[in-house]
């Protein structure tokens, strides 16, 4: 499996986690760091990717988003009462084009689903949702999106 195109998680996030209690949701994560590399995903059922595309969001001012903040408060949630190994594998960073975001977002998302993980992704602009998408064409013919924003748009933008 080849994830080369991921970046580990920040050694800043990495030091927080170790300041946190053994029983909050950070501490059970099997996080993809410099240190380790990308961790087994032998028994994963939700995999956490950051993708930091956002060239095509009609807001787009040229900053590259960072998730360090949002990966620092989701460490410190406890889990409930539940069984499921959740692995952070870190970030999709901006491709030479937006093209090839798409392809490495596609391609994680494929080898995720043939592994039976369910991929959350954080981040990207409104046209990822289309990356995604696109990732469930060989492995399931059915699907559903749960998409967290302001607005809802699948399929081309240039088209009517």
């Amino acid at each position: 499996m080849n994830f080369s195109f991921l970046t580990p998680v920040s050694d800043t996030v990495l030091a927080h986690k170790e300041l946190l209690s053994e029983q909050a949701l950070g501490r059970k994560l099997r996080i993809h760091s410099r240190q380790n590399g990308i961790p087994d995903l032998d028994d994963i059922q939700i995999a956490i990717i950051g993708v930091q595309e956002t060239r095509n969001d009609v807001n787009y001012i040229g900053q590259v988003p960072k998730f360090d903040n949002i990966r620092m408060a989701l460490y410190l949630l406890y889990p409930g009462n539940w069984n499921t190994n959740i692995a952070d594998l870190g970030d999709i960073e901006q491709g030479e084009t937006v093209e090839d975001t798409y392809f490495a977002v596609r391609t994680a998302i494929t080898v995720l689903l043939e592994k039976n993980i369910i991929p959350i992704i954080i981040g990207g602009s409104q046209d990822i949702t289309y990356a995604n998408y696109r990732a469930y064409d060989d492995v399931m013919p059915m699907v559903n999106i749960v998409s967290i924003d302001t607005n809802f748009d699948l399929g081309d933008a240039s088209l009517p």
